[in-house]
Protein backbone atom coordinates (compact mmCIF):
# COMPACT_ATOMS: atom_id res chain seq x y z
CA UNK A 1 0.00 0.00 0.00
CA UNK A 2 1.48 3.27 -0.55
CA UNK A 3 1.49 6.29 1.20
CA UNK A 4 1.88 10.26 0.68
CA UNK A 5 4.19 12.41 1.68
CA UNK A 6 3.06 15.56 3.22
CA UNK A 7 4.84 18.35 4.61
CA UNK A 8 1.87 20.33 6.30
CA UNK A 9 1.24 23.36 7.50
CA UNK A 10 1.60 24.69 11.24
CA UNK A 11 -1.95 25.35 11.80
CA UNK A 12 -3.90 22.68 13.89
CA UNK A 13 -6.92 22.44 12.25
CA UNK A 14 -4.88 20.79 9.21
CA UNK A 15 -2.53 19.51 11.19
CA UNK A 16 -3.86 18.16 14.48
CA UNK A 17 -2.25 15.67 16.71
CA UNK A 18 -4.40 12.78 17.12
CA UNK A 19 -2.42 10.39 20.01
CA UNK A 20 -4.85 7.65 18.79
CA UNK A 21 -3.42 7.66 14.98
CA UNK A 22 -3.08 4.14 13.41
CA UNK A 23 0.75 3.35 13.33
CA UNK A 24 2.08 1.01 10.15
CA UNK A 25 4.75 -0.89 11.04
CA UNK A 26 8.09 -0.35 9.24
CA UNK A 27 7.81 -3.23 6.62
CA UNK A 28 6.73 -1.29 3.36
CA UNK A 29 4.28 -3.23 1.10
CA UNK A 30 4.90 -1.81 -2.37
CA UNK A 31 2.26 -1.03 -5.18
CA UNK A 32 1.71 -3.25 -7.87
CA UNK A 33 4.91 -3.78 -10.74
CA UNK A 34 2.99 -2.45 -13.43
CA UNK A 35 3.19 1.31 -14.25
CA UNK A 36 5.35 1.76 -11.35
CA UNK A 37 8.50 3.89 -11.83
CA UNK A 38 11.83 3.01 -10.22
CA UNK A 39 13.93 5.73 -8.54
CA UNK A 40 17.31 5.97 -6.27
CA UNK A 41 17.29 8.10 -3.67
CA UNK A 42 20.65 9.66 -2.57
CA UNK A 43 21.07 11.00 1.01
CA UNK A 44 24.10 11.82 2.19
CA UNK A 45 26.40 9.05 0.08
CA UNK A 46 22.88 6.22 1.33
CA UNK A 47 21.62 4.88 -1.89
CA UNK A 48 17.77 4.04 -0.95
CA UNK A 49 15.43 2.52 -3.95
CA UNK A 50 11.87 3.30 -4.20
CA UNK A 51 9.01 3.58 -6.65
CA UNK A 52 6.75 5.63 -8.10
CA UNK A 53 3.02 4.82 -8.46
CA UNK A 54 1.20 5.50 -11.38
CA UNK A 55 -0.67 8.59 -9.91
CA UNK A 56 -0.93 11.97 -12.11
CA UNK A 57 1.42 13.67 -9.88
CA UNK A 58 4.04 10.74 -9.59
CA UNK A 59 4.10 10.55 -13.47
CA UNK A 60 4.62 14.28 -13.29
CA UNK A 61 7.58 14.19 -10.83
CA UNK A 62 9.17 11.08 -12.59
CA UNK A 63 9.36 13.25 -15.48
CA UNK A 64 11.28 15.83 -13.42
CA UNK A 65 13.68 13.76 -12.49
CA UNK A 66 17.16 13.76 -11.92
CA UNK A 67 16.40 16.50 -8.84
CA UNK A 68 18.66 17.89 -6.12
CA UNK A 69 15.42 18.41 -3.15
CA UNK A 70 16.68 20.06 0.06
CA UNK A 71 14.82 18.32 2.46
CA UNK A 72 14.65 19.35 6.56
CA UNK A 73 12.18 18.49 9.59
CA UNK A 74 8.46 19.50 9.69
CA UNK A 75 8.25 20.17 13.33
CA UNK A 76 8.22 17.51 15.26
CA UNK A 77 6.21 15.26 12.49
CA UNK A 78 7.67 11.87 11.57
CA UNK A 79 8.34 13.46 8.06
CA UNK A 80 11.51 15.32 6.16
CA UNK A 81 10.06 17.88 3.63
CA UNK A 82 11.30 19.55 0.21
CA UNK A 83 9.85 22.95 -1.44
CA UNK A 84 8.85 22.02 -4.57
CA UNK A 85 8.20 25.58 -5.69
CA UNK A 86 5.37 24.54 -8.14
CA UNK A 87 2.50 22.09 -8.28
CA UNK A 88 2.06 18.82 -9.87
CA UNK A 89 -1.47 17.47 -11.38
CA UNK A 90 -3.24 15.33 -8.55
CA UNK A 91 -5.77 14.16 -11.40
CA UNK A 92 -7.48 10.86 -10.08
CA UNK A 93 -5.98 11.37 -7.26
CA UNK A 94 -8.00 10.80 -3.92
CA UNK A 95 -8.23 14.56 -2.40
CA UNK A 96 -6.39 13.07 1.03
CA UNK A 97 -4.47 10.83 2.41
CA UNK A 98 -2.81 9.57 5.85
CA UNK A 99 1.20 9.51 5.56
CA UNK A 100 2.41 6.12 6.09
CA UNK A 101 5.81 5.29 7.05
CA UNK A 102 7.60 4.57 3.93
CA UNK A 103 5.45 6.21 2.01
CA UNK A 104 6.78 9.30 -0.33
CA UNK A 105 4.22 11.74 -0.86
CA UNK A 106 3.15 15.40 -2.22
CA UNK A 107 1.74 17.80 0.05
CA UNK A 108 -0.31 20.18 -2.47
CA UNK A 109 -1.31 23.58 -0.54
CA UNK A 110 2.55 24.22 0.00
CA UNK A 111 3.87 22.82 -2.88
CA UNK A 112 6.00 19.85 -0.91
CA UNK A 113 7.91 16.23 -1.64
CA UNK A 114 7.52 14.12 2.00
CA UNK A 115 9.49 11.27 3.24
CA UNK A 116 7.29 9.61 5.78
CA UNK A 117 9.53 7.94 8.39
CA UNK A 118 6.84 7.59 10.64
CA UNK A 119 2.72 7.35 10.10
CA UNK A 120 1.01 10.70 10.16
CA UNK A 121 -2.96 11.28 10.23
CA UNK A 122 -5.38 11.59 7.38
CA UNK A 123 -5.30 15.43 5.75
CA UNK A 124 -7.07 16.58 3.11
CA UNK A 125 -3.79 17.36 0.47
CA UNK A 126 -1.46 14.47 1.34
CA UNK A 127 -1.00 12.73 -2.22
CA UNK A 128 1.07 9.69 -1.81
CA UNK A 129 3.01 9.00 -4.97
CA UNK A 130 5.58 6.65 -3.99
CA UNK A 131 7.24 4.34 -1.18
CA UNK A 132 10.49 3.57 -0.44
CA UNK A 133 11.19 -0.46 -1.29
CA UNK A 134 12.92 -1.59 1.91
CA UNK A 135 12.78 -0.62 5.68
CA UNK A 136 16.57 0.81 5.62
CA UNK A 137 14.96 4.24 4.64
CA UNK A 138 13.46 4.80 7.93
CA UNK A 139 16.94 5.30 9.94
CA UNK A 140 18.31 7.59 7.25
CA UNK A 141 15.61 9.68 6.49
CA UNK A 142 14.87 10.04 10.37
CA UNK A 143 18.62 11.51 10.72
CA UNK A 144 18.88 13.78 8.10
CA UNK A 145 19.80 16.95 9.14
CA UNK A 146 18.46 20.13 8.32
CA UNK A 147 18.96 21.41 4.72
CA UNK A 148 20.11 18.26 3.37
CA UNK A 149 20.17 17.78 -0.18
CA UNK A 150 19.02 14.76 -1.62
CA UNK A 151 19.65 13.26 -5.08
CA UNK A 152 16.57 11.39 -6.82
CA UNK A 153 16.90 9.77 -10.32
CA UNK A 154 15.34 7.15 -12.59
CA UNK A 155 16.92 3.98 -12.17
CA UNK A 156 17.93 2.70 -16.04
CA UNK A 157 16.85 -0.38 -16.82
CA UNK A 158 20.07 -1.36 -17.60
CA UNK A 159 21.23 -0.82 -14.12
CA UNK A 160 22.13 -3.69 -11.47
Amino acid sequence: MTVLLAGCTATTSQHPTNPQSVRATSKVQPTPATHRQAIKITVNGVRLTAHLNNSSAARAFAQELPVDLTFRNFMDMPEKIADLHHTLPTTGMPSGHAGTAGSIGYWSPDKRIVFYWGTEDYYEGIHIIGTFDHHDYKKVVRKMAKNTTVKIEKVNTNEN
